[in-house]
């Protein structure tokens, strides 16, 4: 059953509350004790529709607050606290995580350079592909709409990182983009284009992901774009090149010999 809007606001002003009295120790078991009726699938976690919408609410709440960047970054840190890994990729403590980028995505779209701060000052701590693409979808496409030239160099920067996930923010931020942003294909490309001889599988999933999405409106220019790499013999550029053409029209995805 979908959550009300009216429980979700309630959530979220309670959240709100322990955020105004600095009691941040205390978010993790209320925040929890009322969604646990939400709980489903194999691994018991919370959609994530539903913790976005809590996300959102909160960071509304929290948006003219002088101390709001400032216990955010405590709650995410806290998230972290005796964490453990889960099936497919998962970690505990994702509650608290997707709440927190969701207020921040919220607040992203009035306060540029802060929630840019605040996006950087959490990289290191990405470890899994859920909050990855959250962060992505949430935050920093929502940076990148207000300034373009910046945050496309630092995903320039991040596909050359050590760390896989911040090469994966890099992909996964390029699909929700172009959704938004559908004329503006050259420049994600260029992103790209820096990954497509990637050897992770979740940085390979993520290029394919973003061919695909740009595939849906430009078609033509992602056939071109791929044609430059069908002679390579390098396995992992044939594959992201396979699974990077599958929304292409079929005459052109006849046209490539992978």
């Amino acid at each position: 059953m979908k959550m009300e809007k009216e429980e979700i606001r309630k959530i979220a002003h309670l959240l709100y509350e322990l955020m105004k009295k600095n009691e941040l120790i205390k978010f993790k078991d209320p925040l929890l004790k009322n969604l646990e009726k939400e709980r489903t699938g194999k691994l018991k976690i919370v959609k994530t529709p539903i913790l976005n919408s809590i996300g959102e609410e909160l960071g509304k709440l929290i948006a003219k607050e002088d101390w709001k960047f400032e216990r955010l970054l405590k709650l995410w840190k806290l998230s972290f606290k005796n964490a453990e890994r889960l099936e497919y990729g998962l970690t505990t403590g994702r509650e608290i995580r997707f709440v927190v980028i969701n207020a921040l995505g919220e607040i992203s779209k009035r306060d540029y350079e802060n929630s840019k701060k605040f996006m950087l000052d959490i990289l290191s701590d990405l470890s899994d592909w859920e909050t990855v693409d959250i962060l992505a979808l949430r935050v920093v496409v929502n940076l990148a709409k207000q300034n373009r030239g910046e945050v496309f160099l630092l995903l320039r920067e991040w596909t050359n990182s050590k760390n896989k996930w911040i090469r994966r923010l890099a992909m996964a931020t390029i699909a929700p983009y172009i959704r938004a942003k559908p004329s503006e294909v050259k420049p994600c490309l260029e992103v790209i284009e820096k990954l497509m001889r990637a050897k992770d599988r979740d940085v390979k999933k993520a290029v394919a992901w973003a061919l695909r999405e740009i595939s849906k409106k430009n078609p033509k220019v992602v056939y071109e774009f791929l044609q430059r790499y069908i002679a390579s013999k390098d396995k992992n550029t044939k594959w992201i090149v396979k699974e990077g053409s599958k929304k292409l029209p079929e005459n052109l995805k006849k046209k490539l010999r992978y």
